[in-house]
């Protein structure tokens, strides 16, 4: 398998035969602008010709620069790659190949990435339009943390939903939205990268690892990012909990709490499902804006 760290040498992509392309291999690699860091946004994709378009207009509209914007596709059958050719002038550099997971796709990600500052979102999701350069200034203040908010959600055909708040003070409760959170490269290097037996609850793996090994962090309460519900993650939710149990067992807590835990959020979202399902959506509310560990706030 070719190493993540050959990702940065364009013989090895051919020699590997990896369909790439990107403004990097044509006038270089973008740098940081006088004490304005060099942000790296990355975008793993499959089969997303619908929803890249709109994701990468976002990236070009932030107010901050310098970005990089890296997409990585995973092999798409549809008109996915003809859309990132489309952008190919404006997109810093992008690869296509098979991917073993999602863990295995951000990992190249990340290999490709210059930034000092990493974050990651998903095709058809977007920034709010000043949310990079206020995680700029955030950063500043705190170099060595990941900076990470609030995400707001919606519907497949966009009615907005809530609002996801973060909680990064205990391991117990430990919830970072993922495409809502930027991490100094520095902190790639010294954990780690994503594991690959998670290809659900990757995320949650990799920021327990962080908190455990004494990673800082910095809480945004505000909306970083906006997000559409119905992907990978929500059809997956069992999984999803149940990788997510593995990964607190791998880190230390005894697998009778973990596995009585899982039962516990399994019973919970079966009920808020079924309130859901008799149209009870006023006791839902209550419940995820008042009782949750992690509150979801009314949306904008």
């Amino acid at each position: 398998m070719l190493q993540y760290a050959s990702y940065r040498s364009v013989k090895r992509l051919d020699e590997q035969g990896i369909v790439f392309g990107g403004t990097r291999f044509s006038q270089g690699p973008m740098m940081a602008i006088g004490d304005s860091p060099l942000v790296s946004i990355l975008t793993i994709v499959l089969n997303a010709e619908d929803t890249l378009e709109s994701t990468i207009k976002n990236v070009l509209s932030q107010s901050y620069s310098p970005i990089e914007h890296i997409v990585v596709d995973g092999g798409s059958r549809d008109r996915t790659l003809d859309i990132i050719k489309e952008y190919e002038d404006r997109i810093d550099c992008w690869i296509s190949s098979t991917d073993i997971n999602t863990s295995d796709a951000m990992n190249k990600a990340i290999a490709l990435a210059n930034g000092a500052l990493i974050g990651m979102i998903s095709a058809g999701d977007w920034y709010e339009k000043d949310a990079i350069a206020q995680v700029v200034e955030a950063h500043r203040r705190n170099p060595e943390a990941i900076v990470h908010g609030n995400c707001q959600y919606w519907s497949e055909d966009l009615k907005p939903r809530y609002i996801m708040t973060a909680r990064d003070d205990t391991t117990k409760f430990l919830h970072i939205n993922h495409l809502a959170a930027f991490t100094p490269k520095t902190v790639y290097q010294r954990v780690g990268i994503f594991d690959l037996n998670f290809g659900q609850a990757n995320d949650y793996e990799w920021y327990l690892r962080n908190k455990l090994k004494g990673t800082k962090f910095h809480y945004l309460d505000q909306v970083i990012t906006h997000m559409r519900l119905g992907g990978m993650s929500d059809h997956n939710w069992l999984l999803n909990y149940h990788e997510g149990t593995r990964a607190r067992v791998l880190h230390g807590e005894k697998p009778l709490i973990s596995y009585a835990r899982l039962a516990v959020m399994v019973v919970k979202t079966l009920v808020r499902k079924g309130l859901e399902a008799f149209g009870l959506n006023r006791l839902v509310k209550i419940y995820q804006t008042k009782l949750a560990a992690v509150r979801k706030a009314p949306y904008l």
